[in-house]
This record gives C-alpha cells, structure tokens and sequence, in this order.
C-alpha cells in the first residue's frame, strides 16, 4: 500500500512532530510496504531524525508507545509520545539497515538469538490492559468447520475433519498464555541492521499468548525463504512448545490465511496471506498423521 503522509495530517499532527523533531521537517520518506493506512515516516529537519508514527486513536501507535519500554532493545527506541486531539503521535530513533525482504541463512542465528531474549523479555506481560490473543483471532476462526474447503482443493492431505479438530481446541490452548505477544511476526515487521542485528517493529496490538506462539506464527514466514520450520523449531528456545498445541495454532492460523487468501481483496494482502496458507498446511502436514 502506499503510505499516508504526514502533509496529509491535521496542522497539530504536524506540529507535534516538528516538536519532538526539534525542528521543521525538511524530507519525509514514508515506508514501503505494510497493510494500515498509518503514517510511517523518517523524517529529517536540521540535522534531526526519527521515525514517525502517527494515526487516529485505536490504530495502534498508542499500543507500540506503551510497549517501548517492555520491548526494549528487541525493537526501537521511544523518543516521545504525543496525544493531539484523537490522533497519537509516536517518534522513535531510527533503525539503520532496511526491512528485511528474503530471509537468509547468516540471519537464522540472529534471529534464535532474538528469539530467545524475546522469550525473557516476554515471559509475562506486565503492561495493563492486555488480552489474550486467542480471543482477538476467534472471529477468523471456523474456515474448516463447514462441510467443505473454503476455496480451491488443499496442496496437501490433511482430511478436513483433523483441521476441524484442531481449529476447536484453539481457546482452551491459546487463551490461558500470558506472554506478551507481537502477533504480525514477518519479515517485513523486522529490521536489518549494517551488520546484520534484527529488531523487531509495528507493536500494534497489547496482547498475551503462550511464549512460542510469535515463533510459530514468524516460522512459516521464514518457511518461504526456503527454510525448514520443523528444524527452526527444534533449534529454538521453544523447542519444548506441546507438539499438540503448536498442532492446533497452526490449524487456525492456516485456516484463516487460507480461506481470506483466496477472496476478493488487496491482490498483496491476498498474495501474503495463500504464501502463508501454503507454508502453514505445509508444515502441519508433516506433523499430523
């Protein structure tokens, strides 16, 4: 999608931003890619520069102010938060390097590295207002509990009834977690530094969930880079994770990238999300009977 940007904001939007900038902003460069109209900008004026985020309410850039501190060195460094009328306003130091676009094999590492302090970081969610995870996907829930596939035939052979299953048990697995939780874990929400450390961006939702779940859910990305998820797993921290539960998220999270992946919409949307489908089916395949 292309980005808004910030000429396109109220006056005191703008204004707030050239207050945290400390100057006039001289260049903006909104960023490629992403899927919410939010404003997403490097900006530069006098010699100053930061990454700006800035939205109407409930857009999210609330959520990632919040989370700055909790996140940590896994993702960008907050300068300031302002609240201008129901729009919020979020300026963060820049991270240098690009989103990444392949996955590569010098980044599996770093990325278990990261991981893994992820799973400190994240090991129970001490900011207010968290909820569970599980209850914000239940309305994307229930592609495999009809009599037959949404969409075209399935690449693999997993009988409809097993997905059904699976995809039932989604609650009673996903809700109890309390970690907290990215939750849009993909390439394009991580940065890639000059000497190839990863951060982690776009904290827009305040939700828990059990600790591997953000692994789960990046893996299949990574998966189509031509990686193996099964050995990724088995070579994190969450090597541990209950093979059944990992079973069930990814029965649901299949279901739902499957079934929204072949309407009508966004043909990039729609792309990431059949990429996903296959990657998720994929992997679940080769762990159910």
């Amino acid at each position: 999608m292309t980005r808004p940007r910030l000429a396109e904001a109220p006056a005191a939007v703008r204004e707030a931003v050239k207050e945290l900038l400390g100057a006039r902003v001289q260049t903006e460069q909104p960023a490629q890619g992403g899927f919410t109209p939010s404003i997403a900008s490097v900006v530069v004026g006098r010699g100053s520069r930061l990454f700006v985020k800035a939205a109407p309410l409930g857009m999210g850039v609330e959520v990632g102010a919040a989370l700055a501190e909790a996140v940590g060195e896994i993702g960008p460094r907050l300068v300031g938060f302002r609240v201008v009328g129901d729009w919020r306003v979020a300026a963060y130091e820049v991270i240098e390097g690009a989103a990444v676009r392949q996955w590569a094999a010098e980044d599996v590492p770093r990325l278990l590295s990261l991981i893994d302090r992820w799973r400190v970081r994240a090991a129970a969610c001490r900011v207010n207002g968290a909820t569970p995870y599980a209850d914000a996907f239940r309305p994307m829930l229930g592609a495999w509990q009809g009599s037959a596939v949404p969409g075209p035939p399935l690449p693999v052979s997993i009988a409809l009834p097993v997905l059904a299953e699976l995809e039932r048990r989604w609650l009673s697995v996903l809700r109890p977690g309390t970690a907290l939780h990215h939750g849009d874990l993909r390439r394009d929400n991580f940065m890639r530094e000059p000497d190839g450390r990863l951060r982690i961006v776009d904290w827009t939702h305040l939700w828990t969930a059990p600790g591997w779940m953000d692994l789960v859910r990046l893996l299949p990305d990574v998966a189509a880079c031509g990686f193996d998820p099964e050995e990724l797993l088995r070579r994190s921290c969450w090597a541990d994770a209950p093979a059944e539960d990992v079973n069930v998220a990814l029965a649901g999270l299949a279901g739902r990238a499957w079934r929204d992946g072949h309407r009508p919409g966004d043909p990039a949307l729609r792309r990431m999300q059949r990429e996903q489908a296959y990657q998720l089916l994929g992997w679940l395949a080769s762990r159910v009977p």
